[in-house]
């Protein structure tokens, strides 16, 4: 048998090994785990491609470092936050870009187009309904068999309606976790790193941005972060440090021999190796619900009675932690309603500035009447307001995003002291460990600004226009002009900061759905599983037996 038949054969055996943990799962209503089952059926389709995908905070420099490895810009860059969705770049024999629809439909492109596909600004809340994009370059020929995914900053919190950092990580293949070398390892970075481990062990730290900082001072950032990392994850992972800069080349070098001796050179088992671990980690968690299934079927009546109360208390004492997620919800909304306002309201007095300078320059080519002067300064108007406040709105999600994440980090908190609470619990009452599943959470996508402007004019002086001459009363009419710029500035600012409050607002309060109806359907799951433990007993045996086997068979 060649060594294609036996690939062929490794990746039967492993899609037969997740088909069985689909019928476990779905035997005994385990439904936490789809999602990552789903995401290792997608991972073994791919056929030995290994996937990296380059992870982090928005502006860590996760584009530019892929520009540096092709040789030149090919992914777009930006002040504000750019990608929004993702992007694959892999060898190909001919430089092209393919855009995946989220209706399954392909398009080709030219690669000078990438930017209206999967920029923030082009593409604006995936409005194109962009699933993902494809780029194939010869210059990766030195990758071959690996493909680099550049994905949304995290600190980019609003989720498009296709898959993003979050949401992809189940099927990642390795990941470099991109830190700029400015700032050091956030709590955010450390729960990432903690979440990738649970989906792949090819992973290293990317430590960007190398040329801000002496030679000592990097190899102490790069020491300090080594221990952070330990010390926080009990991993060690890979340190590399990098920069696009002249003059760093090494660096460069150093990054490329590393994945080439990592993935590309021994690319089949590295595959081998991530799947096998996916699965494992499914195993795992499979396993444990059932465990907890099975300790409930052959306890005492008496522990069994109190586990039926404890989920009992706990389903009571939701109300109470309904509540309290409601208070923070609350008090959320209203710092950013107020944040918002504050924030939005600092550039009225540039927007109005640059608008009545642009104002002294079109104005002077404007002729006729009142009323036709008047008509051409509401176009003027909607249109320019329409450009800066468009610009304005961009930086919304720097101004806001804060919240969005004390939020996320808030409701992780409450959903792992439940978690907590009920692991305690069932370890007195059976004696046994129990973490759970891990709660996950999307966050909605704000809409655009809807810039309106008002009537230019209290009065319908313009349709006096046939008593006004022009010629005479020009400089007054403009100054009127002017005013009118103050006045929708500031209402058009008012009403952009608003909707920018309601939208990330409807965000908060649908994390706190979220984490609400997690904590209810684990409770469910939990009941369920203990419940009809008794009668089922022969079954959880038997299904315990056969992850051992499917397990057992992976070495």
């Amino acid at each position: 048998m060649d060594s294609a038949d036996l690939r062929t054969d490794a990746t039967d055996s492993r899609q037969a090994v997740i088909l069985r943990l689909e019928r476990i799962c779905r035997e005994f209503h385990v439904d936490s785990l789809f999602p990552q089952l789903k995401a290792g059926e997608e991972v073994l389709r791919e056929h030995g491609v290994v996937d990296v995908a380059v992870l982090g905070q928005f502006k860590a420099g996760k584009s530019s470092f892929l520009n540096g490895l092709i040789g030149r810009d090919v992914l777009p860059v930006n002040v504000l936050p750019a990608t929004a969705v993702i992007t694959r770049i892999g060898h190909g024999p001919a430089e092209r870009a393919l855009v995946r629809y989220l209706s399954g439909r392909v398009e080709e492109i030219p690669l000078a187009d990438l930017p209206e596909f999967v920029t923030e600004q082009r593409n604006p809340g995936n409005v194109k309904e962009v699933s993902i994009v494809d780029v194939e370059l010869p210059a990766l020929e030195g990758f071959r068999g690996m493909r680099f995914v550049d994905t949304p900053g995290l600190g980019s919190v609003f989720a498009h309606n296709t898959k993003v950092s979050m949401d992809w990580l189940p099927r990642v293949g390795g990941a470099l976790v991109a830190v700029s070398v400015n700032h050091p390892l956030s709590e955010q970075d450390l729960n990432l790193l903690v979440e990738v481990f649970r989906h792949t062990p090819e992973t290293a730290i990317l430590l960007t941005k190398a040329d801000l900082v002496s030679a000592g001072q990097l190899q102490a950032v790069v020491e300090f972060t080594k221990q952070q990392v330990v010390r926080h994850t009990e991993k060690n992972v890979p340190i590399l440090a990098f920069s696009n800069r002249p003059g760093f080349d090494p660096l460069r070098g150093a990054v490329g021999e590393h994945l080439s001796r990592r993935i590309v050179q021994r690319r089949e088992e590295t595959f081998e190796e991530i799947v096998t671990h996916k699965i494992r980690f499914l195993i795992g968690g499979c396993r444990q619900y059932l465990a907890l299934a099975r300790h409930a079927a052959e306890a005492a009546g008496k522990a069994r009675e109190e586990l039926r109360e404890v989920l009992t208390h706990e389903d009571r004492d939701l109300g109470s932690v309904k509540s309290e997620i409601g208070l923070q919800v609350r008090d959320l909304e209203s710092r950013v309603r107020t944040a918002a306002g504050e924030q939005f309201h600092s550039y009225h007095r540039e927007i109005r500035e640059r608008m009545d300078r642009r104002l002294r320059e079109v104005g002077e080519e404007w002729t006729g009447n009142l009323a036709k002067v008047t008509g051409k300064f509401r176009e003027w108007l909607l249109e320019a307001l329409d450009e800066e406040l468009a610009e304005v709105s961009f930086h919304g999600e720097t101004h806001l995003a804060g919240f969005l994440v004390t939020a996320q980090s808030s409701f992780q908190r409450t959903v792992r002291a439940f978690q907590d609470r009920l692991a305690k619990e069932i370890e007195r009452a059976l004696g046994i460990s129990f973490t759970g599943a891990q709660f996950h959470a999307e966050i909605e996508e704000p809409a655009r600004p809807d810039v309106r402007v008002g009537k230019t004019f209290d009065t319908q002086i313009d349709l006096l226009w046939f008593l006004i001459p022009m010629s005479v009363f020009r400089p007054l009419v403009f100054r009127q002009f002017r005013k009118q710029i103050v006045w929708e500035v500031e209402k058009n600012l008012s009403r952009l900061a608003s909707q920018w409050a309601d939208a990330v607002n409807r965000s908060i309060g649908d994390l706190a759905r979220q984490a609400l109806a997690f904590m209810q359907n684990e409770l469910a799951t939990i009941h369920g599983l203990v419940e009809g433990a008794g009668d089922r007993r022969d079954k959880i045996g038997k299904a315990l037996a056969e992850l051992d086997r499917l397990e057992a068979a992976l070495s």
